[in-house]
């Protein structure tokens, strides 16, 4: 279900180089471009499996400092405690995006393909929270694909009993690029089939500190989740079909994934007719800051 293909990833300048010396170089290299963005974090494959990750961290520190830096990984490596304490130490307001697919070992296993994946991950996450400090944030993310979209809020439920402590919790609807593409047909699926098991959630997204929802246009969700919805890709990645235009909340939808309309069709997208009052945000990624009703 990747968004990433299944060879190295080409970086900026088409090197794939990812030793050491080739990542230092190439964050030397962008540095001046890299101060522009609001963010930078590490990807993969799985970043916390090479061999010189916390070297990493540490080149990262000591060019980023004042940077918002995050890892996006499966969180195993961190089920090591005192690898889990390294990573913490090595830059004081990381946060960390550990990817769960599903509400047991049972589910997660089989997406992940490795047995035992579940419960590693899920000790990694424990043993974040023991070492963490309170300017450093550990996140869950869930993918909605056509292999995990029926248990959405079984996996919320689990992640309160398990990490109520969590600092966010996002629900990502997949997106169709890179190996997903590849097995569209294991993980595709569409939103209007997603819809009523999206709507499950709602009762539950008051128990944590903050829920997220990614890649949702917001006709492919029901109004009550629009606070929770945020504009998460770039407009050149997304397209507003003809049925868009006559739309009352288009100036707040994130459009519809472009990977998404070439590969699944524009079938279920419909405008919004009905007169909603909105709180507007200052934040363009999220911009329904709340609901006003008629009371």
């Amino acid at each position: 279900m990747c968004t990433n293909p299944d060879r190295p990833w080409v970086t900026w300048d088409g090197d794939f180089d990812y030793s050491y010396a080739g990542i230092v170089k190439r964050l030397g290299k962008y540095k001046k471009d890299i101060d522009k963005c609001d963010s930078l974090y590490l990807t993969g494959g799985e970043p916390t499996i090479h061999p010189r990750f916390l070297d990493i961290l540490e080149q990262v520190k000591k060019n980023f400092p004042k940077k918002d830096f995050g890892i996006f990984t499966n969180g195993r490596m961190f089920a090591y405690e005192d690898f889990a304490k390294k990573t913490l130490k090595a830059h004081p307001d990381i946060e960390i995006d550990i990817s769960l697919c599903g509400p047991n070992e049972k589910i997660h296993d089989k997406i992940t393909q490795v047995k035992g994946s579940f419960e590693q991950a899920k000790k990694g996450i424990k043993n974040l929270f023991k070492y963490k400090e309170n300017s450093q944030k550990i996140h869950i993310r869930f993918v909605v694909t056509k292999l995990t979209y029926k248990y959405a809020d079984q996996t919320l439920k689990m992640i309160e009993k398990e990490f109520p402590e969590i600092d966010q919790v996002i629900i990502i609807f997949w997106e169709v690029e890179g190996q997903a593409i590849k097995n569209i047909k294991k993980v595709g699926i569409n939103y209007k089939k997603v819809k009523p098991y999206i709507e499950k959630t709602y009762p539950l997204l008051k128990n944590f500190k903050e829920v997220r929802f990614y890649h949702f246009p917001l006709c492919t969700i029901s109004e009550k989740f629009w606070p929770y919805v945020w504009r998460t890709l770039p407009k050149n990645e997304t397209k507003f079909i003809q049925a868009c235009q006559k739309c009352k909340v288009k100036d707040y939808c994130l459009g519809i994934p472009e990977g998404y309309l070439e590969n699944m069709g524009d079938n279920g997208f419909e405008a919004i007719r009905k007169d909603v009052k909105i709180k507007k945000s200052e934040d363009w990624y999220k911009p329904i800051k709340k609901l006003l009703d008629d009371k």
